[in-house]
């Protein structure tokens, strides 16, 4: 399966990307319809398997709007060429960016404690550690032994002192902590989606006055228009594609009001101006679930 669960949301989108360049390039579509529903057949395929899924609505909401312009193969291919050469640029840069913007936060810290796999939280630590904070990590373990522990491995390679702890141990010695600091897979209105357990540790960073924050690149927010429902917004007229349970195995939903802060590459959000940017983002008729062919 192309979204294993050792991969960040960054990584997943990545891989989404040339599938769908991959698919841009099979053959010739006999319509530029047929093409834009192929297309969007793709992309919904990812979006149904729950992973990384504002990343990947934002991704395809870019390529069906692009396609609206396009009547040639020509056009269409390199529309779709376009759009995820664009979305990768700013993928990378939005990293670098956040991590940046998280050098106020982390200069004032000391020790920290993580959870899941995240590029942006690695790229921020790597950050500090060139600008002279020497931090002290420590990496909830996950809950099952088998899963990735990627992103302690990848702190301790760039020479931080990275320790570990099981999450059932957390509530005795988060008071010990400066901040709690996590990745995120989407944000939207419903709180924070990410690594299962992170919802408990934000629990216990609030209950503690710890201050929790989350490292979340723009493609991350999801806007209040994209259909939440456990069906497809499907608009032809064939069997839909499924989206999976809401109970998501391995991923769980923190509120936001259990969240001190969200750090962006436009720098650190409040409350406010989040629910604004969630709200006024246009998302194409296919994704809002209101389209028909």
């Amino acid at each position: 399966m192309i979204l294993e669960q050792r991969y960040g949301a960054a990584q997943v989108v990545m891989r989404v990307t040339d599938a769908l360049l991959l698919r841009a390039a099979a053959g010739q579509a006999t319509s530029p319809d047929t093409f834009r529903r192929e297309m969007f057949r793709t992309g919904w395929m990812f979006i149904c398997e729950r992973r990384a899924v504002a990343s990947l609505v934002n991704l395809v909401n870019a390529m069906l709007w692009a396609l609206e312009a396009c009547d040639t193969p020509q056009e269409l291919q390199t529309a779709v060429q376009d759009v995820v050469n664009r979305f990768r640029y700013q993928l990378n840069q939005r990293v670098l960016d956040t991590a940046t913007h998280s050098f106020s936060l982390l200069s004032n810290c000391q020790r920290i404690i993580t959870h899941g796999y995240s590029t942006t939280v690695h790229y921020a630590l790597q950050h500090a550690l060139r600008n002279g904070q020497r931090l002290h990590v420590t990496y909830v373990t996950p809950s099952n032994s088998g899963e990735s522990h990627a992103l302690r491995e990848r702190i301790a390679a760039i020479g931080l002192p990275v320790a570990t702890i099981p999450l059932t141990a957390v509530a005795a010695t988060i008071s010990d902590y400066d901040a709690v600091i996590v990745g995120a897979d989407t944000l939207d209105t419903h709180g924070l989606t990410n690594k299962r357990g992170t919802a408990p540790l934000a629990t216990h960073a609030l209950t503690h006055n710890v201050p929790f924050f989350t490292f979340c690149t723009s493609e991350k927010f999801l806007t209040n228009a994209f259909y939440h429902g456990p069906t497809s917004p499907w608009p032809f007229n064939d069997i839909p594609l499924m989206m999976t349970s809401p109970d998501l195995i391995d991923r769980d939903i923190t509120p936001l009001h259990e969240i001190s802060g969200v750090i962006t590459d436009r720098g650190s959000l409040p409350g406010p101006a989040i629910e604004a940017w969630l709200a006024t983002e246009q998302l194409h008729p296919w994704l809002s679930g209101r389209g028909t062919l």
